[in-house]
C-alpha cells in the first residue's frame, strides 16, 4: 500500500516542482549593504537576475557563494545580476558587509532581517537559488548545497542562455 502510494504521490511533487519553476516571480524592494535600493524590475532591465538566500550561519549557504565566486566575471559579461539575500537578523546586519568582503565576493548583497523574501519566495530550506529571466520568470529553483552543485546552476544559465540568447525559456 505503502509503495502504491508513493508511485502516486511522487509524480504530483514533480509536477509541481515544475510548475513552480514557471510561476511569476514577485518584485521586490530592498536595501543594499551599502545603503543602495535595489528592485527587481530595475535590475530585470539589465538583465536576468539570481538570487541566493544565505546568513551567516549557515554553512552551506557560504560554500554555495564561495563557489559560484569563479563565474562573477561571466554573469557580469552575460548580465546577469547576482542577489546575495542575507536572511540575517538586525543584530547580525552589521556583521554582513565585512563578511562578504572578507570572503571577496562581487555579488550584490542585500539585506532582509525580516526575512519578507524567504516569505514572497517560499523559501523552505537555505541556500535556495532561484534564477529569473527578463520576463519576470522563475526559470530554475535549487535547494540546499553540497559541493558541485554550482556546476548545476552554471550548466543551468548557460543552457537558458543558448536556448534563446538571453537567460529565457
Amino acid at each position: 500500500m505503502k509503495t502504491l502510494a508513493m508511485l502516486i504521490i511522487l509524480p504530483l511533487l514533480f509536477a509541481y516542482s515544475e510548475q513552480s519553476t514557471a510561476a511569476d516571480a514577485p518584485t521586490f524592494t530592498l536595501e543594499d549593504v551599502d545603503g543602495e535600493i535595489v528592485n527587481l524590475d530595475e535590475l530585470l532591465e539589465k538583465g536576468p537576475v539570481m538570487m541566493s538566500f544565505w546568513a551567516l550561519w549557515c554553512k552551506m549557504c557560504i560554500k554555495e557563494l564561495d563557489g559560484l565566486k569563479p563565474y562573477a566575471e561571466e554573469f557580469d559579461s552575460l548580465n546577469i545580476t547576482l542577489l546575495a539575500i542575507s536572511q540575517d537578523k538586525t543584530r547580525s546586519v552589521p556583521k554582513v558587509k565585512p563578511f562578504a568582503t572578507s570572503h571577496k565576493w562581487t555579488y550584490r548583497i542585500v539585506l532582509d532581517p525580516e526575512n519578507m523574501m524567504r516569505d514572497l519566495y517560499n523559501v523552505q530550506a537555505m541556500p535556495t537559488f532561484f534564477i529569473i529571466d527578463q520576463n519576470r520568470k522563475i526559470v530554475f529553483t535549487h535547494q540546499g548545497y553540497k559541493p558541485g552543485d554550482e556546476e548545476i546552476i552554471i550548466a543551468k544559465v548557460r543552457e537558458l542562455y543558448e536556448q534563446g540568447g538571453q537567460c529565457e525559456q
